[in-house]
């Protein structure tokens, strides 16, 4: 019998039981559309990190204060080791030519009132060379510069969006705004707007803004002569790593701690890769839990096609007098079992580019459908129709002849 009758053959015995063949492939339908959705939405995660390290800068770094582990010196005041302005001076004067810009952020909060609304405002301040750290771009007005740092200006740089739902139609540059700081008044001159791309682990509400203003205003608010981290972006022709590590290793000496390592080093390609291993393991483990129902489901073909060898007996004998070889008998059960969980296989990848599109959406983030995937999963669905059919197959050839056709 060629392998056209036997795929024949097979396809009317699947029609003949279409409810059984259904529940013999969900098994293999669960698994395989399973693990489609689950990887893809992890590669769509990844895709969606790696292009928010991207907007944040791919060349930042921070330089902070402290160990890498909680638990270690932790008598040591790590405060006494901050990074002070004359150390963030010695640092442009030595590494000047392979920085963008170097600036410590002192962050905090405040409040404005416009008619009925309060407004939250996220200050960050900083000083001259952070437009060169940011991914940010000026829309209208200016960014600080050295005298406005060194004057100490109540100067803001507002982003689009307070400019926006703030001000409204008129033009923000120049106008005063009076911010509630931690029970004091503080007023401020907009000099600036800015826009960057909206970060998803940033993205705040529409009473929430965030604006940036020069450094010894956080320095004075804040009570703190020294700084626990410092920012920095390298120029791109130089090698991040090695340069940050570098500049920690100037302020061990500078602060007399050499081999401490009191200045720790992150950057964004290191907090990347970091990120990506970690969603890649989640998502590897998670499709693997998803991927034991493909087992569960093999195991329901073989059951099945056991099943089926014992209701078609006395057919295998009757096959088996009239001139059938053992590997004709053999190839039809096994061509059976193959399409079986073929079928389910071509079921699953679409319900799982289905359940993917729909999880993405859901989620927020960019549909990123791995092909080699897809072919490994349907690859692996039609190995578990070969590998789980042997058996009942094998047992189908060797039925005797005379006994099968006595069955009944």
């Amino acid at each position: 019998m060629n392998i056209k009758a036997s795929m024949k053959m097979a396809f009317a015995a699947i029609k003949a039981n279409k409810m059984r063949t259904l529940l013999t492939m969900l098994g293999i339908i669960i698994g395989i559309s399973s693990v489609i959705a689950l990887v893809t939405l992890g590669n769509g995660n990844k895709a969606m990190m790696t292009k928010e390290f991207s907007n944040y800068g791919a060349n930042r770094a921070m330089i902070y204060v402290g160990s890498m582990y909680e638990d270690e010196d932790s008598n040591v005041d790590y405060s006494a080791y901050n990074i002070t302005a004359e150390d963030i001076k010695m640092v442009r004067r030595i590494y000047g030519d392979k920085l963008e810009g170097i600036s410590p952020v002192e962050s905090f909060n405040g409040s404005l009132v416009k008619g009925k609304m309060t407004y939250k405002i996220n200050f960050s301040a900083v000083n001259e060379t952070y437009q060169n750290i940011e991914n940010m771009s000026i829309v209208q007005g200016r960014f600080f510069n050295q005298r406005d740092i060194a004057n100490e200006s109540q100067q803001v740089v507002i982003d689009q969006k307070m400019a926006q739902n703030y001000f409204g139609n008129e033009n923000p540059l120049g106008q005063m705004i009076l911010v509630d700081v931690n029970g004091q008044t503080e007023p401020f001159r907009v000099i600036g707007v800015f826009s960057k791309a909206a970060a998803a682990m940033e993205r705040t509400t529409g009473n929430t803004f965030s604006v940036y203003t020069v450094l010894p205003i956080g320095t004075r608010i804040n009570e703190m002569d020294s700084f626990g981290n410092i920012e920095l972006n390298i120029k791109k022709d130089e090698n991040v790593k090695s340069t940050v590590e570098s500049i920690a290793s100037i302020l061990e000496k500078k602060h007399d701690v050499v081999g401490k390592k009191y200045y720790q080093v992150q950057t964004m390609k290191s907090q990347m890769k970091m990120m990506n291993k970690f969603t890649g393991t989640i998502t590897t483990f998670v499709a693997a839990i998803a991927g034991i129902s493909l087992i569960v489901g093999g195991i329901g073909i073989m059951n099945i096609m056991l099943v089926s060898v014992t209701e078609r007996t006395r057919e295998i004998g009757i096959r088996k007098a009239i001139g059938a070889k053992k590997r004709d008998i053999l190839s039809q059960f096994m061509i059976e079992s193959v399409i079986v969980s073929g079928i389910g296989g071509i079921i699953g990848i679409v319900l799982g580019i289905g359940f993917a599109l729909v999880g993405t959406q859901f989620m927020n983030v960019p549909l990123a459908i791995d092909v080699k995937i897809v072919f490994v999963a349907f690859f692996f669905s039609a190995l578990i129709g070969i590998f789980f059919g042997i058996y009942p197959a094998n047992k189908a050839a060797n039925l005797n002849t005379i006994d099968a056709l006595r069955y009944e």
